[in-house]
C-alpha cells in the first residue's frame, strides 16, 4: 500500500466513527468527539455530508463495526491495565483518538502510535492545527510493515522491551500480505515480555459468508481498491489462530459477531448489528 498523505480508508474511518457518534442512540458504544475534526471535517454538518458520499453510505451497521471494535480493545486494555500492564500500543493507529479520549488510562500508559510514516504526518499535523494538546506519554512510531520491523520502529520511540504490553490491531491486516501479518505477530510475541496481549481484527473470506455479506466484503474491497489501498489477507478464525499460536501465543478467545451482539448490542434501540465478515481475536503470549 503507498501512501503520500492521509490514508483515505483511516480517514473514513474516521468518519464512520463520527457518524455513530452524531447518529445512533444512547448509550453510545463508543462517544468520539474529536473523529470527524480529525479527519478533516470542520462540523458535523461536514462529517454527514462526508459519510452520505461513501458508495457503502446505505450500510449502517459499518459504523457499527469501528466503535466497537475500539470500545471492545480498549475495555480489554482496561482490564489489562488492571493486571499492571502499563505500555500501550496501536498498530495502524490511523485517526485513532484514544490519546485525547481516555485522559484517566492516559495517565498510566506509555502509548505507541504506529503507523505507515506519510499517515502519521498528516494526523500529526491535524493535532497541531486543532491545537490539541499532545500528552507526555504518547510517542509515534512510524513504520512501513512491508518495509521495515515493527521491532525497530518501537525501539527507536523507546519502549521497553523488558516490561509487558497490550497490542490493538484494528482494520489493519486486510491490506497487508499474509507473510507480513505472520511476521509482526511474530515480532509481537517475541519484543516484549510474557503476558503481553494483543487485541487483532480481521476480516472472514467472503466464500465463508452468505452471499450477502460476501457481496458486501466484495463491495469494501473494491473501494478500497479505488483509492489505492487493495485489501490483500483474508482469515477465518482458524487461521488466525494457528497463525497466533505458531507465532508463540498461548492464549486465544474468538471475539465474533455473536459475542459482539451478546456484549454490546443486545436490546439496542437502534437496530445496531455487526457485519458477518466481523472478526476479532484477544491472544496473550
Amino acid at each position: 500500500m503507498a501512501i503520500r498523505g492521509p490514508s483515505r480508508t483511516a480517514i473514513n474511518t474516521a468518519v464512520w466513527r463520527a457518524v455513530h457518534t452524531l447518529l445512533d442512540d444512547d448509550p453510545k458504544l463508543l462517544a468520539d468527539p474529536f473523529a470527524g475534526r480529525l479527519a478533516g471535517h470542520a462540523s458535523d454538518e461536514e462529517v454527514l455530508q462526508a459519510s452520505a458520499a461513501h458508495p457503502l453510505a446505505h450500510v449502517p451497521w459499518l459504523r457499527t463495526q469501528f466503535a466497537l471494535r475500539n470500545r471492545f480493545a480498549e475495555e480489554e486494555l482496561a482490564n489489562a491495565v488492571g493486571q499492571n500492564i502499563r505500555q500501550y500500543v496501536i498498530l495502524g493507529a490511523g485517526l485513532d483518538s484514544f490519546a485525547y479520549r481516555q485522559p484517566s488510562l492516559m495517565k498510566v500508559l506509555d502509548v505507541y502510535e504506529v503507523d505507515h510514516p506519510g499517515s502519521q504526518e498528516w494526523k500529526r499535523a491535524r493535532v497541531a492545527k486543532l491545537g490539541l494538546d499532545v500528552p507526555s506519554h504518547l510517542y509515534y512510531a512510524p513504520v512501513d510493515f512491508e518495509q521495515q520491523t515493527l521491532t525497530e520502529g518501537l525501539i527507536a520511540a523507546g519502549v521497553d522491551r523488558s516490561q509487558r504490553a497490550f497490542f490493538s490491531w484494528l482494520g489493519v491486516t486486510q491490506y497487508l500480505s499474509a507473510e507480513a501479518v505472520s511476521r509482526t505477530l511474530q515480532e509481537i510475541a517475541e519484543l516484549f515480555a510474557k503476558g503481553s496481549i494483543l487485541v487483532v481484527e480481521f476480516i472472514a473470506p467472503a466464500a465463508t459468508l452468505h452471499p450477502q455479506e460476501a457481496e458486501l466484503v466484495v463491495a469494501l474491497a473494491a473501494s478500497a481498491a479505488r483509492v489505492g489501498e487493495p485489501w490483500l489477507s483474508y482469515f477465518t478464525a482458524e487461521d488466525m489462530e494457528g497463525l497466533l499460536r505458531a507465532a508463540g501465543f498461548s492464549s486465544v478467545v474468538k471475539f465474533g459477531p455473536e459475542q459482539a451482539f451478546d456484549r454490546y448490542l443486545r436490546g439496542r434501540t437502534d437496530g445496531s448489528r455487526l457485519p458477518g465478515y466481523f472478526r476479532m481475536i484477544k491472544a496473550t503470549t
